[in-house]
């Protein structure tokens, strides 16, 4: 009688290595994969004029950092020249009406949801009011569809409320576009005087 040997195969320590070197490899694969896809992105957002010439990752790395620190610097520049800006805007539209106080406008712009603002003015003064058509042109110029313009005297000054519709709410600058009827209001009352 013959005996049959049973083969029993046991996991060996060599399978479980290879196994884990091939998911590490795949790992490594997948990452190198990733990093290169994401350095071409961020590539094709710098200049070409920086990245000319230059082949290594480290350098467009390397670049892309300045650019961002060239851009935060530029970016805080145009935010203090903008705030100086604002600030002469407000003297010479209020400053110099002064001995006319009874000619200061006030502009005030209240979005809604919908992509909805309301223009609410006061004008003055009814002698000394402005064309009002001049506010509208400047309203289309700026992308925003007027709905409905409503005209209120109360005491001898004059209230206008307006209600326009614009496209894309976000992307409205509503201070600028306040500073700009303002002076528009401004400059019209000036050329009345």
């Amino acid at each position: 009688m013959s005996r049959g040997k049973k083969h029993i195969t046991l996991p060996s320590s060599e399978n479980n290595d290879d196994e884990k070197k091939i998911i590490r490899r795949e790992t490594e694969r997948k990452r190198r994969q990733q990093m290169t896809t994401l350095c071409e992105s961020l590539r094709s957002l710098l200049p070409f004029e920086l990245i000319k010439g230059k082949r290594s990752v480290s350098d467009h790395i390397g670049e892309a950092a300045s650019y961002i620190k060239d851009l935060e610097e530029k970016n805080q520049e145009l935010q203090i020249m903008r705030d100086k800006l604002k600030q002469e805007a407000n003297q010479s539209l209020f400053g110099e009406s002064s001995s006319h106080s009874d000619m200061v406008k006030c502009v005030c712009i209240s979005p809604f949801p919908g992509g909805i603002i309301e223009i609410s003015i006061d004008s003055g003064l009814e002698e000394s009011s402005f064309p009002l058509s001049l506010l509208l042109e400047i309203l289309m110029q700026e992308g925003c569809n007027v709905v409905s313009c409503v005209s209120t005297q109360v005491n001898g000054r004059l209230y206008h409320s307006i209600k326009a519709e614009v496209n894309n709410l976000e992307s409205l600058d509503i201070a600028g576009l306040e500073q700009k009827l303002n002076g528009a209001i401004f400059w019209s009352i000036q050329d009345l005087l």
